[in-house]
């Protein structure tokens, strides 16, 4: 089975509430959240997804995929542990302690939530 997994990161701040609607009506399995810290990435928008991960949590029953772009994952992953996403997706390079990488996974599994390691070379940015 396919599952479709949109991305909410261009979505416009006015009125993310509708486009969040929109894309459930159209059938979306997962609203992916792509949160970015700044360091290990360009681009910086925690506070951003953080707000539209809640607001999703709170009106849609269909599952959040988070993707971790970040240099402390730990940092980030309690916060999304709370609103239960389906899937985690973090660099290991961004960890590079293998100890580290399998307490994250284990914490993840623990909590019911899928777990994917991503190749930044991949993003751009």
């Amino acid at each position: 089975m396919v599952e479709v997994s949109t991305s909410v990161l261009n979505l416009s701040e006015e009125d993310y509430v509708h486009s969040f609607y929109n894309l459930e009506v159209a059938k979306t399995d997962y609203f992916h959240i792509d949160v970015m810290d700044g360091k290990f990435v360009k681009n910086d928008t925690s506070k951003r997804m953080k707000e539209y991960a809640m607001a999703i949590s709170h009106i849609s029953q269909l599952g959040l995929d988070v993707h971790l772009m970040v240099e402390n994952v730990e940092e980030f992953i309690d916060d999304y542990i709370e609103l239960e996403p389906r899937i985690i997706s973090f660099h290991i390079e961004a960890v590079n302690d293998k100890s580290r990488i399998l307490n994250i996974i284990d914490h993840l599994k623990r909590n019911n939530i899928r777990v994917r390691d991503c190749d930044k070379s991949r993003y751009s940015n």
